[in-house]
């Protein structure tokens, strides 16, 4: 009976000690909002934007889309790369807000989630319309936290290096 109220109890310890949730990694952010924007989001965002167009002159017409494997490459790893920036934004002190901020980040991941799957499918036309809806995402955002130009800035806090614009 002695070895069964002990097999009981250590049974219980364990369970008790497997039920609390994995901590994971610890989660540094090792650079700010501005790094963030200049290195990875800003010419993540050229890639898919300067990825098809159209220029009119009185010379003629220039059109331009991804054909080969490398150029729709550039634009799904593009997409991908601001989806997951945007998730950067919201980690630790970046975040200026938990409302807002959060929201319009979740919207820029989405958009750039969208344009992803228009280049997983080489649609082209589709990248070049969603590019709008990505801008537009971008330009919430914009509007509302860029700080330190004073055209654009409307929230103020404490960010010590606002982007270079």
């Amino acid at each position: 009976m002695h070895r069964i109220l002990i097999s009981v109890l250590a049974g219980a310890v364990l369970t008790a000690g497997c039920a609390s949730e994995p901590s994971g990694p610890p989660l540094e952010p090792v650079a700010d909002v501005a790094q963030l924007m200049r290195n990875i989001l800003d010419p993540a965002a050229d890639a898919v934007w300067d990825s098809s167009g159209t220029i009119i002159t009185a010379e003629g017409t220039n059109e331009w889309e991804p054909e080969t494997d490398e150029d729709w490459a550039v634009v799904i790893n593009g997409a991908m790369t601001i989806a997951e920036g945007a998730n950067l934004l919201m980690i630790g002190d970046r975040a200026r807000d938990q409302e807002g901020w959060m929201q319009l980040s979740l919207g820029m991941s989405e958009a750039a989630m969208l344009v992803h799957e228009a280049a997983e499918a080489r649609d082209a036309q589709r990248v070049f319309d969603l590019g709008e809806t990505l801008y537009r995402s971008c330009d919430r955002c914009h509007n509302l936290y860029w700080v330190g130009d004073e055209d654009r800035g409307r929230v103020r806090d404490d960010n010590p290096d606002p982007p270079d614009r």
